[in-house]
């Protein structure tokens, strides 16, 4: 496996393992909205102060999938030495169902969370900047970091099996509503391992998801009929990603629905850094997620 560690942000590149894994891709640069109803999305509000829950269990013993880049916090769990260590207080270590060991990053408080699956060959960081940002609008962020990746156990993949050890943790936290995101498989696994938990679904965003990997994202979305995000870049393994991505999108039960194609071959996660056009859909992600939270909060209020 391969990650990339130069920026802050640590974006990951797709591994060559996980890319003969997955079934496609497309990607690139300016942005071509499809959109069922097109409406500007607004900008987030003010960044209050933020408020964080202290992670409290107990630390495991396993061997980590990359020792070398993996470190210790001071309560004893293992972490990706990507997160910062004013983090490593919010770190924990989820057991699967399988016995296998995740290192997992839980931000904020409160009923209402986003959950994070990253692609394939990357890492728990590769959407940090964005959880750190919904975090401190008073949401509860998760970040796992699925097996056979850096400081969780080395093991044979299964991003099932990881997202749903995610979500029980969710449903033990007490969690309301759910807000999904992920990259490549790390999306496909949210969506199934999402709607399989029963917890109440606010939105969804998929970057370069594949219909199906570990699972059956397209039998997932068709149940999910809150706001949906879907982006790719056309080049991204020679178009075989974009066409998933319409195949979701077309699936897609969603009442409001966006699907983003730019120019160029980024994967995942890596077509929100590197360049103004990038950090533009960054903002984009982070708005649309804020936006599905806020409309969902004010329903239930009416409720």
């Amino acid at each position: 496996m391969f990650w990339n560690r130069r920026a802050r942000h640590r974006t990951a590149a797709l591994s060559l393992a996980a890319a003969a894994v997955l079934l496609s891709g497309c990607a690139s640069t300016a942005p071509v909205t499809v959109d069922g109803s097109p409406s500007p999305l607004q900008s987030p509000a003010a960044h209050p102060r933020e408020t964080r829950a202290v992670v409290t269990e107990k630390p495991v013993s396993y061997v980590p999938a990359d020792p070398k880049y993996t470190v210790r916090t001071p309560s004893g769990h293992l972490v990706n030495d990507c997160v910062p260590r004013r983090l490593h207080q919010y770190v924990t270590t989820l057991t699967t169902e399988d016995g296998k060991h995740l290192s997992t990053l839980i931000l904020g408080k409160g009923p209402n969370v986003v959950y994070f699956g990253h692609q394939y060959g990357g890492q728990i960081c590769n959407f940090l900047d964005l959880a750190e940002e919904i975090a401190g609008r008073g949401y509860r962020v998760m970040l796992p970091e699925f097996r056979n990746h850096v400081a969780s156990e080395k093991a044979a993949a299964s991003s099932s099996l990881d997202a749903k050890a995610a979500f029980d943790k969710l449903k033990d936290l007490g969690t309301k509503r759910v807000f999904l995101a992920g990259a490549s498989c790390g999306g496909t696994t949210a969506a199934v391992q999402g709607v399989e938990s029963g917890i109440p679904i606010v939105g969804l965003t998929l970057l370069s998801s594949p219909a199906r990997c570990d699972g059956d994202a397209v039998a997932a979305v068709k149940k999910i009929q809150k706001p949906s995000l879907f982006m790719v870049a056309h080049d991204d393994m020679q178009g075989g990603h974009e066409r998933q991505i319409r195949e979701l999108y077309a699936a897609s039960a969603a009442t409001h629905k966006r699907l983003v194609a730019i120019d160029g071959e980024e994967h995942g996660t890596l077509m929100l850094y590197g360049s103004k056009e990038a950090d533009e859909r960054r903002a984009m992600v982070i708005s649309f997620i804020l936006n599905a939270l806020t409309a969902d909060n004010e329903v239930g209020v009416q409720d």
